[in-house]
């Protein structure tokens, strides 16, 4: 990990998908909890739907919200042949690239265990399982399919694994339960999880979920769409066939969906699909108006989240910026509209927390 004032040179990287990726936390650190004081101002049901957008489904269903950790996996795909070949062009031999990646996705899990604030500890109900822990997994696994595979390899292992933990929570049978039982109790990665637990310890019970094989294949989609848009493609054609292939892997979800329901917490393969689709669109736009269009002022606020990522991730648990934003708002009654304006406050601090970085040239790169 480099925590360190660096050269880092902003025009050699895809500006869109630093955008889109400042978009995904923003709305995870920022928007999330504007929409959630909306309610507070009036209940009307545009301002409830928002809110509960900022909510997971407490088992089957899809919300805003549960479009974050895979729109991230998704673009950390989508950088990886980039940066992959960025450094094997620098001279970077195979073994030294694959050290890179160990050393990376370790941090991740390390980082994610001491977000929860647990060091050196485990949580008491997700053990030594994080979403830094799923990206780290995730990225780990692409980038060796990535680094031993061509593209048509690294598509069979894409769907090869979205599809296959369909046909294996779909056919092996669950004691007590049978086949083909997709609910929070009788569905074969729950059972697994609890024979994790029950055999191994309780902290490994989502360490080893089997749900984790689709967020390979989250990644590996990335991947992909990484490959497309390194391609000698016209760059319009480029984005249209993210589009395109955005508004398949939708369909294909929902035609997926009527057997295998949309559903996060078990990553289901309609759910992979969904994210992903969602997320190509996303990117397809972005990069039109970004990189091909030259309409980049816009997105200013967004590309000065998406450079530091992690860092305001990881910030916002551990600066509270709750209290910073208290001394400008603190001594003021705004009503029914206080928590709005303090979530806005928030917001606008931990921007300007990071456009000082911005400024100063400091990212946190791992």
């Amino acid at each position: 990990m480099n925590n360190v004032k660096n050269t880092y040179k902003l025009e050699e990287r895809l500006t869109s998908l630093d955008a889109l990726r400042g978009l995904d936390m923003v709305f995870l650190v920022g928007l999330a909890g504007i929409f959630k004081a909306l309610p507070e101002l009036s209940d009307n049901d545009c301002f409830v739907w928002l809110a509960n957008q900022c909510e997971h489904p407490e088992w089957q269903g899809f919300t805003a919200y549960d479009l974050i950790f895979p729109m991230f996996i998704f673009i950390v795909g989508v950088a990886m042949p980039f940066s992959f070949s960025k450094r094997l062009e620098r001279g970077e031999s195979k073994s030294q690239l694959l050290k890179h990646v160990v050393i990376r996705a370790i941090i991740l899990s390390i980082l994610g265990v001491v977000r929860m604030q647990v060091p050196g500890g485990a949580h008491e109900y997700w053990g030594f399982y994080s979403v830094l822990y799923r990206i780290g997994f995730s990225y780990f696994f692409a980038a060796l399919i990535l680094m031993n595979t061509n593209i048509r390899g690294q598509a069979y292992w894409a769907f090869g694994l979205s599809v296959g933990y369909w046909i294996v929570l779909r056919f092996v049978p669950v004691p007590g339960y049978g086949v083909g039982d997709f609910s929070q109790e009788g569905n074969l990665t729950t059972f697994i999880g609890n024979q994790v637990a029950r055999y191994i310890s309780p902290d490994f019970r989502y360490v080893l979920s089997l749900s984790l094989v689709t967020s390979v294949s989250n990644a590996l989609f990335g991947v992909l769409a990484g490959h497309w848009l390194r391609s000698g493609e016209k760059p319009g054609k480029k984005a249209f066939g993210l589009l395109a292939g955005g508004i398949v892997f939708i369909i294909l979800a929902l035609l997926i969906h009527l057997d295998f329901p949309v559903n996060k917490k078990l990553g289901s393969t309609s759910f992979t699909f969904l994210t992903c689709g969602i997320s190509a669109v996303l990117l397809s736009f972005f990069y039109w108006l970004i990189d091909v269009k030259g309409y980049k002022k816009w997105a200013f606020f967004l590309i000065v989240v998406g450079v530091n990522s992690i860092t305001i991730y990881l910030a916002s648990t551990f600066v509270k910026f709750g209290n910073i934003a208290n001394v400008f708002i603190g001594g003021f009654d705004f009503g029914n509209a206080q928590p709005l304006i303090f979530a806005v406050t928030v917001t606008i601090v931990m921007w300007l927390f990071l456009y000082y970085l911005y400024k100063q040239k400091i990212f946190l790169k791992i």
